[in-house]
């Protein structure tokens, strides 16, 4: 595939700035890339069967441009790692952390970011976490270019009740730094939930 072809194919899901930036990194690399449909388990990933297979990344199309950009960055790094060290141990270790870092900072240098995600992205660059969905602060960030945004547990208020993405139903209680003290209804236990988390609000009688 060419850069005209790579540009035709994915500039429904990527930043045009991030088009030219992304070719380079697997222009001549064998390495499939594929769009999946929604998954809830994770956003994307890296596999490869053995050192004489293809290996492929998957990546949901129903990403944003921003989400789908980190995500694809992040197991392009997996792909360059296993590249470099030959395995899959310790996937998320230095030699990953050091790569998805490289490459996140050429993207900030060529304005492939609008400058709100900038600040979260930045920290994230210098903590990477396994997944940007366990960065809160950058989740929060890159949902925010969601046709529709989620509802975070922040923006209810104290006795609201609230499901997660399971079915469980909780009831917002206090917060406690970052994270608010929730009770699930069915098992009146207690849970510490991040404020970032998407939630789907549940009508309730307060009174």
């Amino acid at each position: 595939m060419n850069e005209i072809e790579f540009s035709a194919h994915f500039t429904q899901y990527l930043p045009e700035k991030a088009l030219p930036v992304v070719f380079n990194w697997i222009d001549g690399e064998r390495l499939h890339i594929r769009i999946s449909k929604p998954r809830t388990s994770k956003l994307g990933d890296f596999r490869v069967k053995s050192r004489r297979s293809i290996p492929a990344i998957s990546v949901n199309g129903n990403l944003n441009q921003y989400s789908f950009l980190v995500t694809l960055t992040h197991e392009i790094a997996h792909f360059k790692d296993f590249k470099l060290r030959g395995t899959l141990v310790q996937a998320h270790g230095d030699s990953w952390k050091s790569i998805y870092s490289s490459l996140l900072d050429e993207l900030i240098q060529t304005d492939s970011f609008p400058h709100d995600i900038l600040p979260a992205l930045r920290r994230h660059i210098d903590s990477p976490k396994a997944a940007s969905c366990s960065d809160p602060k950058l989740l929060e960030s890159l949902r925010s270019y969601d046709d529709d945004p989620p509802v975070l547990l922040k923006h209810l208020s104290d006795g609201d009740h609230f499901a997660i993405s399971n079915g469980q139903i909780f009831v917002r209680g206090e917060l406690r730094r970052t994270r608010y003290k929730c009770r699930e209804v069915a098992s009146q236990r207690f849970f510490l939930v991040h404020g970032s988390a998407e939630v789907f609000p549940v009508p309730h009688n307060k009174s």
